[in-house]
């Protein structure tokens, strides 16, 4: 088999902090009425949860405030559109050579940093040299990412990147990191750059720049000269909240326009949310999602008749409105929806009770008193979960769920730490339930191919299929978008198949701005500050244009 690319990614699980209510999708207005036309004025100001830390983007992995004015202040070559798709920053999309190995990126013309200087390709040579140093005090997946990445530059507008092996993902995952001034920092180690004031007074080249940062907020005004077009609105604020109940509160008063909700918002105060027209809110979803996985070890779950049993036998949508509150959405698929590679199969996943039972008796599972039964062996196993209350609750909904079909499911509580390293890991349990993030590139190589079965690898169902590996091999091999999405697309009929875990959820969060702030079009959240994509088209201010005749 050929060698892949594979840094070293970290486990990547996420628990669940909270979960509130699934929310219908309210769209927000995205066009102009009749004859007006957006204008340049106005300001928005968005309440956050937490403060700023250091405001550099190869620092903001630690920190979501930092990463939210990252997002607004800096660029990188290329960005994340609405679906997760790669799309043309700094630069144009790369062109990549047959072996999929070097990505040839041209700088767009007229780039300038916010403080007048011309950005050109020493700045991304600086920037990737400063993630390839090896005191880099960042965030380690980024580091993994370049360490044997080759970078030069042939002149001032053309980058080349080699990487040892072809991977498809390095675009969504490296190149859309943000760039930083050479002019300057090009005199800084890897300790003077992490302690740099620059960090409190970033330059940038992004559709903002910073004009005032106190403990309580972040000013930002527009850049005249940003290379998307200069956003409409004259002031943008960040404004920081002790936490979500801070931000609610704020909201509420007018303190702020608008604030992005976590999971855990109480219905009524949706619902005091919606019955206010000041208010528009929309329900987005990430790419973290919950499963049960499944040890093929059990023997009952080596059929997969059985495992699309317990499937069909989970009703997601009362666990979803009863135990999250309703904010959540019920998954068809291991890639999550609105991802440009996702297919979903509803009829795999659909809560069919009727077709559960059908399995199970087929197949020697018979009901007998209140259990079911195969040669005299009861249907019992341990469902493991984390010791995060609403993981537990979640886990107790499925276990009562699956009780009623006659499946005796007893719960494995521990705490975060022993969950990961002592149960998970060592593949210590019967079914586990567990959240996880892919990531901003839907590539499940690490989640479901055979190689990943062991060790620290998060193939934690020890899934094995030959057709699969090959496809989740060529996924992350091959460039062309298109020849990825077909193999993602078999990828995905083949797990509704084959069910080697049972799917749960992806959390929804709930985004809410006052009524009059019009161009937005967020779409699925690759992170929580991808919520400000399209920050430069929105708008307040309207006129309507005077008739050329009249």
């Amino acid at each position: 088999m050929r060698s892949l690319y594979r840094p070293r990614w970290p486990l990547l699980l996420a628990l669940i902090a909270g979960v509130g209510a699934l929310i219908a999708l309210t769209y927000l207005p995205s066009e102009p009425s009749g004859e007006e036309l957006p204008v340049q004025g106005g300001s928005y100001v968005e309440g956050v949860a937490g403060s700023p830390s250091r405001i550099n983007p190869l620092f903001a992995h630690f920190n979501e405030v930092d990463r939210d004015l990252t997002s607004l202040i800096f660029s990188g070559l290329v960005r994340l559109g609405a679906n997760g798709g790669v799309e043309p920053d700094l630069a144009e999309l790369p062109k990549v050579t047959p072996d999929g190995r070097t990505y040839i990126f041209e700088l767009r013309r007229g780039l300038f940093w916010h403080d007048g200087e011309p950005l050109d390709a020493g700045d991304v040579l600086f920037t990737i040299a400063a993630i390839q140093d090896p005191d880099f005090e960042g965030d380690p997946v980024l580091a993994d990412l370049f360490r044997d990445v080759e970078v030069t530059a042939s002149d001032d507008r053309t980058v080349v990147m080699t990487l040892p092996e072809p991977f498809a993902p390095f675009l969504a995952r490296g190149a859309t990191v943000g760039i930083l001034p050479e002019h300057l920092l090009g005199n800084l180690d890897a300790a003077g750059l992490f302690e740099a004031p620059f960090n409190e007074r970033p330059v940038g080249s992004g559709p903002f720049r910073p004009a005032a940062l106190t403990p309580t907020a972040a000013v930002l005004r527009p850049f005249e000269a940003y290379h998307q077009s200069r956003p409409f609105l004259d002031r943008l604020e960040l404004r920081f909240f002790r936490d979500d109940a801070a931000l609610l509160n704020a909201l509420l008063n007018e303190e702020v326009d608008g604030a992005l909700f976590r999971p855990g918002l109480d219905p009524e105060e949706i619902a005091l949310i919606d019955g206010d027209a000041r208010w528009v809110r929309r329900s987005l979803h990430g790419t973290t999602y919950s499963l049960v996985y499944l040890n093929p070890e059990v023997p009952a779950f080596q059929d997969s008749s059985v495992r699309r049993a317990l499937q069909h036998s989970l009703d997601r949508a009362t666990l979803i409105e009863e135990v999250l509150d309703g904010q959540a959405l019920p998954l068809d698929s291991p890639i999550v929806p609105d991802l440009w590679a996702y297919v979903g199969s509803p009829d795999g996943y659909a809560y069919d009770p009727a077709r559960a039972v059908a399995f199970l008796d087929t197949f020697g599972w018979v009901l007998e008193g209140d259990v079911r039964v195969k040669e005299g062996v009861p249907f019992r196993f341990s469902l493991a979960v984390s010791d995060d209350p609403v993981q537990v609750l979640v886990a107790q909904e499925i276990a009562r769920q699956w009780g009623e079909l006659g499946i005796q499911v007893e719960l494995q509580v521990s705490g975060a730490s022993q969950f990961v390293e002592g149960v998970l890991l060592p593949r210590e349990f019967e079914a586990a339930l567990v959240t996880v993030d892919p990531g901003p590139d839907p590539d499940p190589y690490p989640l479901w191919h055979s190689t990943q079965a062991f060790g620290e690898g998060r193939n934690l169902a020890s899934f094995s299929d030959p057709e699969v590996d090959q496809l989740l091999e060529n996924g992350r091999q091959v460039a062309s978008v298109a020849e990825r999405a077909e193999d993602y697309r078999s990828f995905q009929e083949i797990f509704a198949r084959e069910l080697p875990a049972v799917l749960l959820s992806t959390p929804t969060y709930q985004y809410v701005v006052r009524s009059d702030l019009q161009g937005l079009s967020p779409g699925l959240l690759v992170s929580l500050s991808a919520r400000f994509e399209d920050v430069h088209l929105w708008y307040v201010e309207m006129e309507v244009p005077e008739d050329e005749d009249g």
